[in-house]
């Protein structure tokens, strides 16, 4: 079927994506941290329109890493562990992108942190994904922590979202509770 030149045209394109998404790397954080860096210096200035302007920064940089970073590296995981992968990284923006782009709220401390946050994530889903890529080039099965990462951050997250709800029922509560005895004669 394969002839000899498979394995070797399948490495020559395992480097090449490496090569590739490390040019890539380095771009994203030549315009990326400014640009965050600008858009953090009008966030504090948007008030409740902040609330909107952060989740978007976050879908907009996972949209970019996704898109310009690992897009072809993940194409050359095999199902799992591009699965895995993939959400290993929206985690990762999950809980370091939504607290760290929220403090963009802060005036000029937030610019650093944006700015910060963007270095951090998009560093994460470099690494992330390329441990992934020479673990699948050298035909290493799934490691442990690449199973357990993203399975942990997703308990995590249904448990953190338990508590907030449960929070937001008993605050609702409490307030009802409240303006009940402020109305009782």
């Amino acid at each position: 079927m394969g002839g000899e030149g498979e394995p070797k045209a399948l490495q020559m394109r395992f480097e090449k994506v490496e090569r590739e998404q490390g040019e890539m790397y380095r771009r994203l954080l030549a315009w990326g941290t400014p640009s965050v860096a600008a858009v953090a210096v009008f966030v504090p200035l948007l008030h409740v329109g902040a609330v909107i302007a952060v989740p978007l920064v976050v879908l907009v940089h996972l949209v970019v890493v996704r898109l310009m970073l690992v897009r072809d590296a993940q194409r050359l995981f095999r199902p799992v562990r591009r699965l895995l992968n993939r959400w290993t990284i929206r985690f990762a923006f999950l809980w370091i992108g939504l607290p760290g782009y929220g403090a963009m709220t802060v005036p000029v401390v937030g610019i650093v942190l944006g700015a910060g946050t963007f270095v951090v994530l998009t560093t994460v889903a470099q690494i992330s994904t390329l441990a992934a890529l020479q673990r699948e080039r050298s035909g290493q099965s799934l490691s442990r922590w690449e199973q357990l990462v993203p399975v942990a951050l997703a308990v995590l997250t249904v448990v953190m979202l338990v508590v907030v709800i449960g929070v937001a029922v008993l605050f609702g509560w409490t307030v009802a509770a409240i303006a009940e005895k402020m109305q009782a004669p």
